[in-house]
């Protein structure tokens, strides 16, 4: 409602001017702003939160026209009168503009219970920042070159936090501590925005990474590490002083609610940058150090880790953003024509959706065809989407037949095809699913039952529930963090109920969530997830392990009150595999710290566990999944309390091995992926009493001999046989030949890793994550992590042999690297 209000107010007072602006507008996001800095406060306040950000973003937006910016003085004839209203009564200004009158109204509003003195403060802050925008636009117009300081003095009132930090504060009494903490805000926010600016400035511009190359001489890659640096002692500057000022004041709870306030706009400030797109800019590069050259490994890791270095966020989050998805983007257009509002954005989802259809495979092609071409899809449509709606059975277990009813359920939305009343999936009981499947199986219920002519087989309580469960979100854009799951349901509930104001208010988040392209992702957020994963990547990198101390405080932050985690903050469903990398993680950080969290996500983990020791994604009692059960026996083995489910566990990963050495796929799509989980977890799981080295060393031996006889001729692995080689593949498959296998196929892999770096230091592979199971997604990310993680590994001691082979008892502190290498041979 925030971000509705603020947009109908600036319409309102004439400081949108046209559709572009308009948009762009929206694109921005300002509700969702002040739903991020001020959490707890009222609708009331979010929306004045939010009206603040528009005005002050639009105003400054006049100052910039396609990259030529207005001089000093335009920019002081529109500040000046805007700095009267705020020093006189409210009213007065000699000048009469929209941005005047606009602002006339917003003092009024916001003046209203404010505390004693809070006026002043608020006009001298608005007036420090009009004075330095004025000096910003003198710097531009005479082309003069800051210092650092001179730079970062003028930069900590341009960025609009003091101001906004004030409206958030408008009702609280004067802080005389405040000030300290509102400067570090600013500077972690505006260091921040420079850092990720840094690869789109044009020239003309200042910029902190900019003011560093001049005045220290580095590249522009130093000069952002640099940046980086410098945020991170901005934020130790935060947390040592709001630890004295609390610990000296130890019953005033007024001033760790004041410091909590300031954390969290901080965080939430740089969190909605994250969100509204904001970061964008391809990062620059840092130059590879010279010495480094004879250690073509170490080089490559360098090189890697200074870039991941520039990618964590302050909170201590890993984001990234999910590419945009055929799947997604044809919904989203669906939606938007149902709905007939947004004919720009339906424009621009048709060329997208154009572009990727000579390239598409078969089933982004038929769901192109389908949104793009509905009268050319064939009547046999449903027999078309057959292959896949089978491999949808055959890979996801008991869901697989929802999975099937939801592709006929997508081709009828997208253009009409014919479905049967036979096939409406029965009711379940709702304490048994996640909350995905929970929304899925309603979405088609009423899509099938509405395509059918059929409406009282879904009763009016399920239709009144799906409204409720997409109302009852999670604040992120996209429900629940799936764009798959929420248009599906949105599209349902526009088929039911047309005009709905749960899809007017949807839509908004929506389009916010769109990627750099365009294109609708899967998931708007995985950072849980990626923070754990690469939380425990960067621990053993002596350069990176200082953030993987924030990373740890971000990821526990996170921990649910089931004991779980979520694989996106602000989430409400848990998962196995996000609970194990978490604990995994923060067991490697510090278990004495994080002990409570740990004993709890313990009691989590055991609580899933089924009769065969084998564990779920989401609610126990689902079919168990080899990578969720890998995952269980990393996180458990170290609780003692827990031995008997990590031998049950350990039992299910050796009793689903196939002959050839490989483990069913579900939430990946690469082979190696899958054998390098469960050979990690035998190595976990080997110190625990009732562990069988014999078996466990031939499970092993078989997964190298599968990873052996599938290497290709360069030293790389695809998904599968069958597939191409991928980077991805490649690093997964490495620690396990680098454990256990001819170190001649571990050389030759290596080589062929590092080739595929690239100029930036990333490591670029296609998806191997899936969702819904399975169809690939894309975190760029994922590959950058596990490729540091191998290079890492790469460099470790290979483990001794057991010298009394595969079917030997090696003593207990040899037990973890006991198994020799095997031949497919021996095996037979």
């Amino acid at each position: 409602m925030a971000e509705l209000g603020a947009r109908s107010w600036a319409e309102r007072w004439g400081l949108v001017g046209d559709a572009a602006q308009a948009r762009r507008l929206a694109g921005m996001g300002h509700g969702r702003m002040a739903g991020f800095v001020a959490p707890s406060a009222s609708s009331a306040e979010l929306e004045l939160l939010a009206c603040w950000g528009a005005f002050i973003t639009l105003v400054d937006d006049g100052f910039d026209r396609g990259g030529e910016y207005a001089p000093v003085s335009e920019v002081r004839a529109v500040l000046d009168p805007l700095v009267e209203v705020l020093k006189g009564t409210g009213t007065g200004a000699a000048v009469r503009t929209p941005a005047v009158a606009a602002l006339e109204d917003l003092w009024r509003r916001t003046v209203v219970g404010t505390a004693p003195g809070w006026c002043a403060r608020f006009a001298a802050s608005y007036a420090f920042f009009a004075e330095a925008t004025c000096e910003e636009a003198r710097w531009r117009e005479e082309r003069y070159m800051p210092s650092v300081q001179e730079y970062i003095g003028v930069r900590r009132r341009t960025i609009t936090v003091a101001p906004l930090l004030l409206v958030s504060e408008r009702l609280l009494d004067a802080w005389p501590q405040a000030e300290a903490f509102h400067d570090v805000c600013a500077d972690v926010v505006a260091w921040t925005n420079d850092l990720f600016d840094a690869g789109a400035e044009q020239a003309g511009e200042v910029g902190l990474v900019d003011a560093l190359v001049r005045e220290r001489g580095v590249g522009r890659g130093e000069a952002a590490a640099i940046t980086r640096a410098m945020v991170e002692e901005r934020l130790d500057d935060f947390e040592p002083a709001a630890g004295r000022l609390a610990d000296s004041n130890p019953h005033a709870g007024d001033v760790r609610s004041r410091i909590d306030r300031v954390r969290t706009f901080l965080y939430g400030a740089v969190a909605w940058q994250y969100e509204s797109r904001r970061y964008r800019a391809t990062l620059p590069v840092q130059r590879a150090p010279g010495e480094l050259a004879e250690d073509p490994v170490e080089s490559a890791a360098v090189r890697l880790e200074r870039r991941l270095a520039l990618a964590v966020a302050p909170d201590g989050a890993l984001p990234d953003r999910c590419a945009g998805r055929v799947l997604e983007t044809t919904l989203l257009l669906a939606l938007l024509r149902a709905h007939r509002t947004h004919p720009e954005e339906q424009r621009e989802l048709t060329c997208w959706l154009g572009e990727r259809r000579a390239g598409a495979d078969p089933l982004d092609a038929l769901l192109i065809d389908a949104v793009l071409r509905p009268q050319v899809l064939p009547a046999d449509a449903a027999d078309a989407a057959a292959p896949f709606a089978d491999h949808l059975v055959s890979s996801t277990g008991g869901r697989g037949r929802l999975k099937r009813s939801m592709l006929h359920a997508v081709l009828h939305v997208l253009g009409g095809l014919g479905l049967n009343a036979e096939d409406i999936p029965p009711v379940a009981f709702a304490g048994a699913l996640s909350t995905f499947t929970l929304a899925n199986l309603l979405a088609v219920r009423i899509v099938y039952a509405q395509a059918t002519d059929h409406p009282h087989a879904v009763s009016s309580s399920e239709r009144f529930q799906l409204a409720d469960v997409l109302e009852d979100g999670s604040g992120r854009l996209l429900w629940e963090a799936s764009a798959a799951t929420h248009l599906l349901a949105l599209n349902a509930l526009q088929s039911c109920r047309p005009g709905h104001p749960v899809v007017g208010r949807a839509v908004t988040g929506l389009l916010l969530a769109r990627d750099s392209g365009g294109g609708m992702p899967f998931l708007d957020s995985q950072d849980v997830w990626l923070s754990a994963v690469g939380g425990l990547a960067f621990l053993s990198r002596p350069a990176l392990r200082p953030y993987a101390v924030r990373m740890g405080t971000f990821v526990a932050s996170w921990q649910a009150p089931d004991g779980g985690w979520p694989f996106a903050s602000g989430i409400r469903q848990t998962d196995v595999d996000t609970a194990a990398r978490c604990m995994e993680f923060l067991h490697a950080l510090d278990p004495h710290r994080y002990r409570a969290h740990l004993t709890r996500g313990a009691a989590y983990l055991a609580a899933k566990a089924g009769p065969e020791g084998g564990l779920p994604t989401w609610r126990e009692g689902d079919d168990p999944d080899l990578d969720m059960t890998a995952g269980a026996v990393l996180a458990l083995a170290p609780h003692a309390a827990y031995v008997r489910h990590v031998t049950a566990a350990t039992r299910f990963i050796l009793d689903t091995q196939r002959p050839d050495g490989t483990w069913d796929r579900s939430w990946t799509l690469s082979e190696s992926s899958v054998i390098l989980r469960a050979v990690d977890a035998l190595d976990a799981a080997s110190h625990t009493s009732d562990f069988n080295p014999t078996r466990a060393a031939a499970a092993v031996a078989r997964a190298v001999a599968r990873l052996t006889a599938t290497q290709k001729p360069d030293g790389s692995w695809g998904r599968t046989p069958d597939h191409a080689s991928d980077t991805l593949s490649t690093a997964q498959a490495i620690p396990v030949l680098a454990r256990y296998g001819p170190p001649h196929v571990t050389a030759a892999a290596t080589a062929h890793l590092i080739s595929r770096q690239d100029d930036t230091g990333r490591f670029p592979a296609p998806p191997d994550q899936t969702g819904p199971r399975p169809l690939p997604f894309d975190y760029p990310v994922v590959a950058d992590l596990h490729a540091l993680a191998t290079l890492t590994r790469i460099q470790q001691p290979r483990p001794a042999r057991s010298e009394s082979g595969a079917g030997g008892t090696p003593p207990p502190k040899e037990q973890a690297h006991a198994y020799r290498f095997v031949t497919a041979k021996e095996l037979e």
